[in-house]
């Protein structure tokens, strides 16, 4: 009489697992890799956007007068010949002082007024004024100081250059300097400036 004999339950389930290994590396199919939740490559430090407008320009502006407007005859020959209020902003970081040169560019840029050794912290001078400690030059005239536009009669419209210069020193003018050498010294040291423009017309004749 045959002996039946009983498997252990274990030993099927091992069977069965060998069987299947068996089946995956002979029938040309692979399981599909195991699944879990997505990972990101997104870096964790935020990104930063470069700023837009807002930027400090080198500008000079006058209160006396807009950008490519009349001067008025307060600053010229024919009225007080004082010159006008100025102000500024975005000077330089690296300015160590600034100057002013006023050029009339329908006259072989004669020169009308020569400022050197402004502090690059003013932001402005007043009307007929100067800035503590700074130096005025001498002009297209061969005297110091402001000279009002003053056009020729009958030579028509000129427009006068208002140069804010930013300097990387302090520019000393040489004793006797004219002021074409005066101002042509100024601006060729200068590494940045701002410019305002303002007209006169000159009366008949």
């Amino acid at each position: 009489m045959a002996v039946r004999r009983r498997v252990p339950a274990l030993a099927i389930v091992g069977l069965l697992a060998l069987v299947a290994v068996a089946c995956s590396e002979t029938d040309g199919r692979t399981l599909p890799p195991a699944t879990g939740p997505p990972t990101s490559t997104t870096s964790s430090v935020p990104s930063i956007e470069p700023p837009t407008g807002g930027l400090d320009v080198f500008t000079l502006r006058s209160t006396g007068f807009a950008e490519g407007g009349l001067i008025p005859a307060e600053f010229t020959c024919t009225g007080a010949s004082v010159s006008p209020a100025l102000s500024w902003t975005g000077t330089p970081a690296d300015a160590t002082s600034l100057a002013l040169v006023v050029r009339d560019r329908n006259a072989g840029g004669f020169v009308h007024w020569v400022v050197t050794g402004i502090d690059p912290f003013v932001q402005g001078i007043g009307e007929g004024g100067v800035p503590e400690n700074a130096v005025e030059g001498p002009n297209g005239a061969g005297t110091v100081g402001w000279i009002g536009p003053c056009p020729p009669a009958g030579s028509g419209t000129h427009t006068y250059e208002v140069a804010l210069l930013a300097l990387p020193g302090v520019v000393e003018l040489p004793p006797g300097a004219t002021g074409e050498q005066a101002a042509s010294l100024l601006e060729a040291s200068a590494m940045e400036r701002a410019v305002l423009t303002g007209t006169v017309t000159a009366g008949g004749g």
